[in-house]
């Protein structure tokens, strides 16, 4: 009975030993089992987002020259029952903008703001659109539209009318800029802007035949800190607009996945360190599990002897020992 005794305490603290070794394994590495299956779907994330965005833009790319052509057309046609009235003409630009704001898919409220109020010391100012860049900084666009003399150029009927409308459309479009100019709404309180206005035109070929007539016109703008715009280029821009602020959502996903990272990196580090100290106790235990084994076996008055000298003076036993242990308790009795 002793033996058996013996035997099973030997075999229980084996396998408890084994369990616990197991077990303390599995509990330091399974927040970092976690934290690394986590990183892993947020890398996935990403790179399913990216390749959604490049498809998105090649689509907006193929479709935004139909769509200029589509505002400028509607543009033209709209010319001939705004003559001669300046609030008309007012109004239907800032609706063409509208226009384009709309389809560039920037969202009102999030990615700019209509017709904002500002007080400043020569009274309300209220430009037609502020938009919103990363980095709090903005970009303002007011609506300047002009178009009797355009109107008669484009129904001029001999050469020395349609020059001399030319000549008053340019004249126009000049006082327009300087308008606009004089407004200095990049500078507005609470605008981070750079030193410049866009001045939209609604009409492609209103600012185009401007242009041809006086090519210094878009040199004296942008010394007047005004830049231009038509539905074509400001679709465009508002496109790029739209991509910066996709550039800066991953960019911040990019940052959430450098911490988790990082995190990652100091959880390892604690695995690391706590798989080392249970290295040492895995050591320790080895040692205590050898000097008790030398309780067994070890020296003429081992355990596993005595135990067997029980047996020659005639003791049953219903079990035998281990023949490993012993044949080393003999071995330690030579």
């Amino acid at each position: 009975e002793f033996s058996v005794l013996a035997n099973d305490i030997l075999k229980t603290s084996q396998h408890e030993f084994k369990e616990k070794s197991l077990s303390d394994m599995g509990a330091f590495l399974q927040p970092f089992k976690e934290q690394v299956s986590d990183f892993k779907n947020k890398v996935e994330h990403i790179h399913t987002q990216d390749l959604k965005q490049r498809a998105e833009l090649k689509a907006e790319l193929t479709n935004l020259q139909l769509l200029n052509k589509d505002i400028t057309h509607k543009a033209e046609e709209l010319t001939n029952a705004l003559k001669g009235q300046k609030k008309t003409q007012g109004n239907w630009g800032e609706l063409i903008l509208e226009n384009v704001l709309d389809r560039s898919g920037l969202i009102d409220g999030k990615d700019f703001k209509r017709q904002p109020n500002f007080n400043t010391e020569e009274g309300k100012q209220i430009p037609d659109v502020v938009i919103y860049l990363p980095e709090d900084k903005h970009l303002v666009v007011d609506a300047k539209v002009s178009l009797n003399a355009y109107t008669r150029y484009v129904n001029a009927d001999d050469d020395l009318q349609r020059q001399q409308a030319l000549n008053e459309h340019v004249a126009a479009v000049s006082a327009r800029i300087k308008e606009l100019s004089d407004k200095n709404y990049f500078g507005l309180p609470g605008l981070n802007s750079p030193e410049m206005v866009f001045m939209f035109i609604p009409i492609e070929s209103a600012f185009v035949e401007a242009v041809k007539a006086e090519d210094a016109l878009f040199q004296q703008a942008i010394e007047q800190k005004i830049l231009i715009a038509t539905p074509t280029t400001l679709l465009t821009s508002l496109n790029i607009v739209r991509q910066l602020w996709r550039f800066e959502d991953q960019n911040k996903h990019s940052a959430q996945l450098a911490m988790q990272a990082g995190k990652i990196f100091s959880k390892l580090s604690s695995i690391l360190e706590g798989l080392d100290k249970l290295g040492v106790q895995l050591d320790k235990s080895k040692d205590t599990w050898t000097e008790a084994m030398k309780q067994f076996v070890n020296g003429r008055g081992n355990l596993v002897k005595q135990v067997k000298d029980f047996e020659k003076m005639g003791v049953s036993v219903q079990k035998e020992l281990p023949p490993k242990l012993v044949e080393q308790s003999k071995l330690e009795m030579d």
